[in-house]
């Protein structure tokens, strides 16, 4: 699956934060786009020794978790911020990720569907959204779903790698393949890309040989 930062941020603020907190979560904020997630994550963490209840500076800690793959805390940071703001769709966003990567797909899409609501056009929601709605309850649902992210962002590899491997599921070989193909453009070292690539390349010549 792989995971992509929530740039496109509008975090509705429950109280009036300091100067110095916005300073700090802006410093976090840019370490992040920098991709020092390390450095990002320390800065949030010491917003929260200052305010343990600021859901911005949480919000940003549970960002960083995942770019780490630190899914343990990530899940408990994400709980702890639902427990006191609800409609936080990084969050929800986080709590859907962290399930669908470990298989648990049903409780995923519940937390991707708020999380979509409550962020609509977000193209690394709609991924995991599409991605969670094609392996559950609605496979043509899902594929809509996921061009609609790859329209929001089309040079997202990983939008293209996950739409490429569902219509590979579909048996859709060429538009796969052109997908596949558009991720190798982007990043010629891109291992998913290559091996579903030749797995595209391979069935679908197999399937024209039983024909």
């Amino acid at each position: 699956m792989g995971n992509n930062n929530l740039h496109n941020r509008h975090v509705k603020k429950k109280k009036k934060l300091s100067p110095m907190i916005v300073n700090k979560l802006e410093k976090s904020e840019n370490a992040k786009v920098m991709g020092d997630h390390e450095k990002a994550l320390r800065i949030a963490r010491s917003i929260l020794v200052q305010d343990p209840y600021c859901i911005e500076a949480a919000e940003e800690v549970i960002d960083n978790l995942l770019s780490l793959q630190d899914f343990h805390d990530a899940e408990k940071v994400a709980i702890f911020v639902l427990s006191k703001d609800e409609k936080s769709y990084i969050a929800n966003y986080a709590l859907g990720f962290i399930y669908l990567t470990d298989n648990r797909n049903k409780l995923a899409l519940g937390y991707l569907q708020k999380a979509n609501e409550l962020s609509p056009n977000n193209p690394e929601i709609l991924r995991c959204l599409g991605w969670a709605t094609f392996h559950g309850e609605n496979k043509l649902k899902g594929l809509i779903t996921l061009e609609r992210a790859l329209n929001l962002r089309s040079d997202d590899p990983l939008i293209l790698c996950d739409l490429g491997v569902c219509l590979l599921q579909e048996q859709i070989f060429d538009k796969a393949i052109h997908l596949f193909r558009r991720v190798l453009e982007i990043d010629s070292t891109n291992e998913r890309a290559q091996d579903c690539l030749q797995a595209a390349i391979s069935l679908e010549k197999k399937l024209l040989n039983n024909e």
